[in-house]
């Protein structure tokens, strides 16, 4: 599952914001980026439809949305450290793993996950 540079501001917005209007998640957005709120809209529908975001409706005008983080998250998450993994290879991994930031430990968690996951493969596949 590919994901945009676009996509990923909102879904940096979003789970910056917790659960929250498009207004809102456009207004985050727009700290980092000259974007138009059309084009925020449109990617939170997106990211609904690839089961990223979910959706919570309060009234015909009040649209909350939230990161929805099942199968569909996981999977792009473990694209895009594939991802990275091809492009900078083993040692963008490890500096994430031993640097963690402010990383939750269950994304800490999951990354280590997907590592093992890949070097299991690679001996597999190797």
């Amino acid at each position: 599952m590919e994901i945009g540079e676009l996509e990923l501001a909102v879904l940096r917005a979003v789970r910056n914001l917790g659960s929250a209007s498009s207004g809102s998640i456009f207004d985050e957005v727009r700290k980092t980026r000259d974007v138009a709120y059309t084009s925020v809209t449109t990617t939170l529908y997106r990211l609904v439809d690839k089961d990223l975001i979910a959706v919570r409706k309060e009234s015909e005008k009040k649209v909350y949305y939230r990161l929805k983080e099942g199968r569909a998250y996981r999977k792009a998450m473990a694209a895009m450290i594939d991802r990275v993994v091809d492009t900078f290879g083993g040692e963008a991994v490890s500096y994430l793993l031993t640097n963690p930031g402010s990383l939750p430990e269950a994304q800490l968690a999951a990354l280590r996950a997907q590592v093992e996951k890949r070097r299991s493969k690679e001996k597999r596949d190797g």
